[in-house]
């Protein structure tokens, strides 16, 4: 657990509207009272020198100064177990405050703090502050939370997580956080007793809006924004005061194209609010409204009600990680793959990586543990990781146990479903790439001893080291294999990550050598007969080679007997997520990329290239497009993109050990790709690699520069 108490916060209070709460709202969560307004205003009458306000509001935050939004503030609350650890944002606010009077102001939504469906922590909204001013004659005040601040009710009249907000613009109070608002009318806000968890200063970066695009009407109220996103609308409309509009996302549509279709996300929801936001009315020329709290996955808004005219804007908006890598080749089908993952990703970073933006909207390590690879490629996305591990640190339980979720916000069955091996391998995968991929060890030295608490855990399944704890090869497009297999081959992968990082960070490796041969032996023993595998599903064949369980002379005949399996499917993947996470490497490795591009443009049902086909923006958690239409998950062939049709491999920890290895196929003729500042790029005739590190190409190593070379 973490223990790293920040004493920034030692003079503030905990603070709220109502220290009450109204409990028996069981059946209609619209009965909660209105998110409230908590202000301050204050007096700077001499030359600042520097202005920084740490603050944390519970459940969902948003943030003003003089009237006006405050920059990263978009939900800047992160989800946690609060009982366990609070994260606070800081602004440096220099720059935006002004000589005079100035008026800080605060307002709270519930979302999944209070929410009586899945949340086991419900109680009224609140926040905590401290405002930090140093004068240049160099004295300081603090302006800390306390009954100084003053509250009144919002017009947000409802706000929940997997919802959306009510909105009633007729409860307006105009000018509310303006610098020279009179409060004297508002209540003095109310002291109360916080979450229980210590605060902690973020590392992740925030979530920013970085698009906007224009809706398309397609049916009278129905926009398309041509794209599955995440975020929410800006509407402008005009109509009668006290007339509803109904906001409604979704990213499907009904069989006549006429209609938002939510059937895919009702039943996860409060179903009233489900994905919907409400905004009433005040009656004047144009009104505009944004919600404030939640945010949606969504390709469509439907605008339902009582109204005039409307235009309608969509917010893209995501945790702002930054690309570290780029891609392009003269195929369109893998172009189009590429960019599906790519929003697949960005769409899914929440502070964390989600399973999906619309649907759940949860934390589902196993989920992470899959686009590890992909995403620590692809972005900087580092601190983002370490503040996930963070809360893993958190929820990890005395034994070892992780929950499925995290962090684990509901109820104790997120520790005794789903978190077997496969899916708790996050707490190895997520470090291991983090560190390869940028040379920085922090992340393994902080977790190093959840990880190995994990291994301990794993050790308490089973009399022997075959593990049948998870979920198994999750959204196969037909029969898998035994999750013994998938599960056990983890946990192999987990002591050879374990045994990897620790020779790269000076510790003793030979304990996690030792366990995984000890894996090996008991998994040959029961399926590997006369040097062959026993089961025969394309998952088995890619977890048996990806964790090394066959021996040297075993690998050739094995891959080729996976390969066979797929050219005789047609050329698709009948296994499930972990059979893919696996397939890429072991495939290509031994010579078999030709196959795998065969089967990744394959246009026809199930796969990659049918998802092109079929206009899918975002990657499906089935092939067959049941469920959510944005999972991540899938996202590792983006990492194959790179590590094998552009040859951009990392062998190490960091840039230091790297092989450009480029392999053709039929199908790509040019190609230019990016990792880590590492650039690829080949025609009919040459390859250009350019290197800010030393590379090996061709058997040879090179220093860093610009090279050409004959393909």
């Amino acid at each position: 657990m973490n223990k790293v108490q920040d004493s920034i916060f030692q003079d503030a209070k905990w603070i709220t509207r109502s220290p009450w709460i109204q409990w028996r709202t069981e059946d209609n969560p619209e009965l909660f009272p209105p998110s409230p307004y908590i202000a301050r205003s204050f007096v700077i009458d001499k030359a600042l020198k520097k202005a920084t306000l740490s603050i944390a509001g519970l459940g969902q935050a948003a943030y003003y100064l003089n009237g006006m939004r405050i920059p990263d503030s978009y939900r800047p609350t992160q989800v946690t177990n609060p009982t366990l650890a609070v994260i606070y944002r800081s602004f440096d606010l220099t720059a935006l405050l002004k000589s005079g009077r100035n008026r800080i102001g605060v307002t709270l939504g519930n979302n999944r703090y209070n929410d009586m469906r899945v949340s086991r922590w419900r109680s009224t909204t609140k926040m905590i502050a401290k405002l930090e001013l140093v004068y240049q004659d160099g004295s300081t005040e603090q302006i800390v939370s306390d009954t100084s601040w003053k509250t009144a009710d919002s017009p947000t009249l409802f706000s929940m997580n997997l919802c959306g907000e009510r909105y009633d613009a007729r409860k307006e109070i105009p000018g509310w956080c303006s610098a020279d608002f009179d409060d004297s009318s508002w209540d003095d806000a109310c002291i109360c007793k916080g979450p229980g968890g210590i605060l902690r200063a973020t590392k992740c970066p925030p979530v920013r809006v970085k698009r906007e695009i224009p809706g398309r009407e397609i049916a009278p109220g129905l926009f398309d924004f041509g794209e599955n996103v995440s975020g929410w609308v800006r509407i402008h409309v005009t109509g009668q005061r006290g007339a509803e509009v109904v906001i409604k996302y979704t990213e499907l549509l009904t069989e006549d194209k006429k209609h938002a279709d939510q059937s895919n996300i009702v039943s996860n929801a409060y179903g009233p609010m489900a994905h919907k936001d409400i905004y009433i009315l005040k009656g004047e020329e144009e009104e505009t409204f944004e919600q404030l709290f939640s945010f949606h996955g969504f390709r469509y808004v439907e605008i339902e009600g009582e109204y005039n005219d409307v235009k309608v804007t969509a917010l893209v908006s995501h945790t702002d990680i930054t690309p570290t890598a780029d891609f392009y080749c003269d195929n369109e089908t893998i172009c189009k793959i590429h960019e599906i993952c790519v929003r697949s990703i960005l769409t899914n970073c929440q502070d964390v990586l989600l399973d999906c933006p619309h649907r759940e909207q949860n934390e589902w390590t196993g989920d992470g543990m899959l686009s590890a690879e992909s995403v620590s490629m692809g972005f900087d996305s580092y601190e983002m990781f370490y503040e996930w591990m963070m809360k893993f640190k958190d929820d990890q339980l005395p034994d070892g146990t992780l929950p499925c979720i995290i962090p684990a916000k509901s109820t104790i069955w997120e520790y005794n479903f789903a978190n077997g091996p496969d899916w708790d391998s996050a707490i190895f995968h997520i470090p291991y790439y983090c560190f390869k991929y940028s040379g920085d060890r922090r992340i393994v030295d902080d977790m190093w001893e959840n990880m190995n608490l994990s291994l301990q855990y794993f050790s308490t399944l089973s009399e022997n080291c075959l593990l049948r704890a998870g979920v198994g090869d999750w959204a196969s497009s037909g029969e898998t294999c035994d999750k013994e297999i998938t599960d056990t081959a983890y946990y192999r992968i987990a002591a050879l990550m374990m045994a990897e990082m620790a020779a790269a960070t000076g510790r003793d490796d030979a304990p996690y050598l030792t366990l995984a041969e000890r894996i090996k032996a008991d998994f040959r023993k029961k399926y590997v007969r006369d040097g062959i595998l026993t089961d025969e599903h394309q998952a088995a064949f890619a977890a048996a080679l990806f964790s090394k369980m066959l021996d040297e002379e075993e690998i050739p005949a094995a891959a080729r007997m996976l390969a066979e399996r797929i050219a005789a499917a047609g050329y698709h993947f009948v296994c499930g997520v972990h059979g893919l996470r696996m397939i890429f490497d072991v495939l290509s490795e031994n010579g078999y990329t030709q196959v795998l591009f065969d089967t990744v443009v394959n246009p026809e049902y199930p796969g990659y290239g049918h998802t092109v086909k079929s206009g899918l923006t975002t990657l499906p958690e089935w092939f067959n497009y049941g469920a959510s239409q944005n999972h991540h998950f899938r996202s590792m062939v983006d990492a194959w993109f790179y590590k094998y049709l552009a040859g951009i491999k990392f062998y190490g920890f960091g840039p230091d050990e790297v092989e450009i290895a480029p392999v053709f196929v039929a199908g790509i003729t040019r190609l230019a790709a990016e990792v880590k500042g590492i650039k690829v790029s080949y025609d009919s005739e040459r390859i250009t690699v350019q290197s800010p590190a030393a590379f090996t190409f061709r058997g040879k190593r090179y220093a860093a520069g610009a090279y050409e070379f004959d393909k």
